[in-house]
């Protein structure tokens, strides 16, 4: 990801808890200027900051850099694969279901056979 999508994250998700400016750079240690230089994207922000910043916006470093928390994304690609495969998956379910019934029906018949040829063997 880019400065610039990390700026855009980093003021999306002050703005959604409510902290201004002003706070993030008090709490982060730096001026209210340097502060606003990272949200312009005028300055990189160092791994410290992100760190420090992700731990006071209560999130993860992931949902600042990437814009999403990675937990999200697994949830719905697994959603959109249970989606698509499900019909796939079912074919198969039924498809299992009826060789268990054929391997039984096969295991019955050998044992038929075992016991017709013990009886001719007497």
């Amino acid at each position: 990801m880019n400065n610039s999508t990390i700026k855009d994250n980093l003021r999306r998700i002050r703005k959604e808890r409510r902290i201004t400016q002003e706070d993030m750079a008090f709490r982060l240690g730096i001026s209210l200027t340097a502060y606003r230089d990272l949200e312009r994207g005028n300055t990189s922000m160092v791994n410290a900051n992100l760190i420090r910043s992700a731990q006071l916006l209560e999130t993860s470093t992931e949902e600042i850099v990437l814009g999403y928390k990675p937990a999200q994304l697994s949830t719905r690609k697994l959603e959109e694969m249970e989606s698509q495969y499900s019909g796939r998956i079912s074919e198969l379910e039924k498809e299992v279901e009826y060789l268990r019934k054929l391997v039984k029906s096969l295991e019955e018949t050998v044992t038929t056979k075992n016991q017709v040829i013990e009886m001719l063997q007497k």
